[in-house]
């Protein structure tokens, strides 16, 4: 009877973890990628608990949980974390600065870049553009009003990394307004505040 409530105890927190991920995914703390990772984990962990319910010998089934790596493990396997990024001038396309360690070939970004030039000039919304270029490379592209941003993330960035991208490419914009509303930009004078997020190396605004 004490191996039966074990199970029952440990399956319905095994559901309590399910239920906190799916929040963290709704608020877009973890990447899809970390929401699959971690679910399959939990499924595969609530389908032995159903198998310790139904053996005869249900701590031999329980003993077999541990596969030698924490949930924490298996997300930070999956975090999305920032690498480098490159930021061009909207009023004439040209590079201003590359921040981190950057190796995407121009050929990749130049299709969806000139797409925002074309959006911008015609004055219609340019939304964030999120992309995979490779499996374990994305790209955050990121229009404000005098710059685009393009940001390499190894593995998947979850919404909320996306969104501190936003929140520094807003707050890069305001700090050098008056440079770039002079039309004339020299890069090596302007405040960067995303050196903060590509030097500890990430994008890992999650806890």
């Amino acid at each position: 009877m004490e191996s039966s409530n074990k199970v029952q105890a440990y399956k319905a927190q095994i559901q309590q973890k399910i239920q906190k991920l799916i929040a963290e995914f709704a608020e877009g703390q973890i990447s899809r990628a970390q929401f699959h990772a971690v679910y399959e984990r939990y499924t595969s962990q609530l389908a032995l608990t159903d198998m310790a319910g139904l053996s005869k010998t249900p701590d031999a089934i329980m003993g077999m949980m541990s596969d030698g790596q924490s949930t924490i493990a298996v997300k930070e396997a999956h975090m999305g974390k920032a690498v480098g990024m490159t930021i061009y001038n909207n009023r004439n396309g040209t590079l201003l600065e590359t921040l981190g360690d950057f190796d995407v070939p121009p050929a990749k970004l130049a299709p969806i870049l000139n797409d925002f030039t074309m959006l911008m000039e015609s004055g219609k919304r340019v939304d964030r553009e999120v992309r995979k270029i490779s499996a374990k490379q994305w790209l955050i592209f990121a229009a404000g009003r005098y710059t685009t941003v393009v940001t390499l993330f190894h593995n998947e960035p979850s919404e909320q990394q996306s969104r501190e991208i936003e929140r520094l490419h807003h707050d890069f914009e305001e700090a050098n307004q008056s440079f770039f509303k002079a039309g004339q930009v020299d890069a090596s004078k302007l405040a960067y505040p995303f050196l903060v997020f590509v030097q500890r190396k990430i994008g890992d605004v999650n806890p």
